[in-house]
């Protein structure tokens, strides 16, 4: 267990288009003010119109929150308070990530991107960069709790996403990085976007010195098998040896 505290943190409500979605997400996250002091930063107040990519909304996301810890919720989530202290104590327990719906519903600290890099933007609207973050993080030997506990709404999509662009995004993922059955070789670096990182504060070594390593990591723990749910993020990483 970290030496660190979570007492502030900022929730990051994604919805662009719907106050009653907003409202439901903060009802359902509501209790957390039980325990933790709460900063909303909500997209319908913030920027409610198209980002260019779903990497540029966690990162402008990012770069607009008080708190060192975040956590991030899709408008198409059911959070739960239950969930969220779930995450947060996971970070707590040296793992640098959780993830409860994929990266639609995930925590972590600043410190995270402090160390590894803002979300890469080049992946076009919302495709791969969930694979990428990952596979950063496993690149990293960082450890990760990753599963799809949650729910989340398949029925509709935000207006705002007006143009699926995984089929665009496709290959930036497969020219970033070389994947064999055995082996995984970055072939494109990060890029640096420093207008985003003037806003990130001081480094916190007493949250990046508690991280584990990936082999503690717990990955697929469950809701893969729900309707709808793709393979587990980590499956292109599991089995496969990183070469520098």
């Amino acid at each position: 267990m970290s030496d660190f505290k979570i007492e502030d943190i900022t929730i990051c409500l994604h919805c662009g288009t719907s106050p009653e979605i907003v409202y439901n997400h903060m009802q359902a996250l509501g209790e957390l003010s039980n325990d933790y002091n709460i900063t909303w930063n909500n997209r319908i107040d913030r920027w409610p119109y198209a980002y260019p990519s779903y990497s540029h909304l966690i990162n402008h996301s990012i770069a607009t929150s008080k708190d060192e810890f975040i956590l991030f919720v899709n408008d198409r989530c059911f959070p739960t308070a239950a969930e969220a202290r779930k995450m947060l104590n996971h970070l707590k327990e040296g793992h640098a990530a959780s993830f409860f719906w994929n990266v639609a519903y995930m925590a972590f600290s600043k410190e995270l991107i402090r160390k590894l890099g803002w979300w890469d933007e080049r992946f076009l609207n919302g495709g791969w960069e969930d694979r990428d973050w990952m596979m950063r993080i496993a690149e990293a030997n960082l450890s990760m709790y990753e599963s799809q506990e949650s729910n989340y709404d398949f029925s509709w999509k935000s207006p705002l996403q007006h143009n699926d662009r995984c089929a665009l995004s496709g290959p930036h993922f497969e020219s970033k990085w070389e994947i064999t059955p055995s082996s995984i070789k970055r072939r494109i670096d990060e890029e640096s976007y420093t207008h985003w990182s003037a806003t990130l504060g001081d480094s916190r070594p007493d949250i990046s010195n508690s991280w584990k390593q990936w082999d503690s990591s717990m990955l697929a723990v469950s809701g893969f098998d729900k309707p709808n749910s793709g393979a587990p993020g980590s499956s292109y990483i599991v089995g496969r040896n990183f070469i520098k």
